[in-house]
């Protein structure tokens, strides 16, 4: 089967990637906006900014399902700005459909975001409940989903749309703004005290990124005749509060912590429900949350040293 990742060199393509790579039975091509792959290991990379349509028609036409994770925003970034989300999620996004629905392509698998797409909500969140997206970032990520439909009626191009929770773990780059395990971590090595948005009681759920690569990888499988809408989340919803009580418990350094002003941009509440994902994917155990935030401090506090060596 020949696999494409666009997005490979982001944080969820860079581990599915990795992960992907130790099939022998899957041919891997890997997309993404810089000139190179930063994993030198894995063979096959494109740079989407120097191929035109064409040529990007001619890869493609022998690719059989296509996971799509590129994203050049998070909520906050647009919330003052959002044509620029049109102008570099919506429209490439639309692009590239047009080239997959042309050269073959029989599934593209999505990575949505289920924390923007719902939009606020105490109770438990599943695939079919309203959607009230209420930032540029969600507005736009729920359009590319309509957008999969309509090419599925119009061209027999199928999907797989995963609404994933907030991610966090090893190699996640936070200059983005997103990505609070990771940002507390960091700021906490580097500084002793994070800073918190609001008064800490906003409500997520919180998966690893390994668990997140493991589960994409469960499409290879399923039926590319079919198309389906899975929410891609742990067990673990969280305040930010109990965040940092866990952290206070499980991490070797004291820190303290300060309230700011909430952002317009920010989610007050989001509990996702997983069980359909659970329910066709019986057996799946995922990383155990103290486990996982261990795992990416420890990660974290190395690579830091090592820039600070350099």
């Amino acid at each position: 089967m020949h696999i494409g990742i666009i997005g490979a060199n982001g944080f969820i393509g860079s581990h599915l990637a990795e992960s992907l790579s130790s099939k022998s039975d899957l041919q891997l091509s890997l997309f993404g906006r810089q000139p190179v792959f930063e994993n030198k290991t894995i063979p096959n990379y494109f740079s989407t900014s120097s191929l035109a349509n064409e040529q990007l028609k001619e890869i493609f036409s022998s690719v059989d399902l296509v996971y799509y994770l590129a994203s050049s925003s998070i909520p906050a970034s647009s919330w003052s700005n959002p044509g620029i989300e049109i102008e570099t999620n919506l429209s490439p996004f639309l692009n590239f459909l047009e080239i997959f629905a042309s050269s073959g392509v029989k599934k593209v698998v999505f990575i949505s975001s289920a924390g923007t797409i719902y939009g606020p909500s105490a109770n438990k969140i599943k695939e079919d409940a309203d959607k009230r997206p209420f930032s540029p970032h969600g507005i736009i990520k729920f359009s590319m989903e309509n957008f999969l439909e309509y090419y599925r009626r119009k061209c027999g191009l199928n999907y797989d749309i995963f609404r994933v929770s907030n991610v966090f773990g090893e190699g996640q780059n936070t200059a983005k703004g997103l990505g609070l395990i990771n940002i507390f971590i960091e700021d906490i090595i580097r500084q002793g005290s994070v800073n918190v948005f609001g008064d800490g009681s906003n409500l997520r759920n919180y998966i690893y990124v390994k668990d997140v690569s493991r589960l994409l990888s469960l499409s290879l499988n399923a039926d590319k005749s079919v198309s389906n809408i899975w929410n891609l989340a742990s067990m673990d919803s969280f305040t930010i509060n109990q965040v940092i009580e866990r952290m206070k418990v499980l991490l070797p350094v004291d820190f303290t912590f300060n309230y700011l002003h909430a952002r317009s941009s920010d989610n007050t509440a989001i509990d996702i429900d997983n069980s359909k994902l659970m329910s066709a994917f019986p057996g799946f155990t995922f990383t155990e949350f103290d486990q996982a935030v261990l795992s990416t401090f420890l990660h974290i506090k190395q690579q830091l040293s090592l820039n600070s060596a350099k």
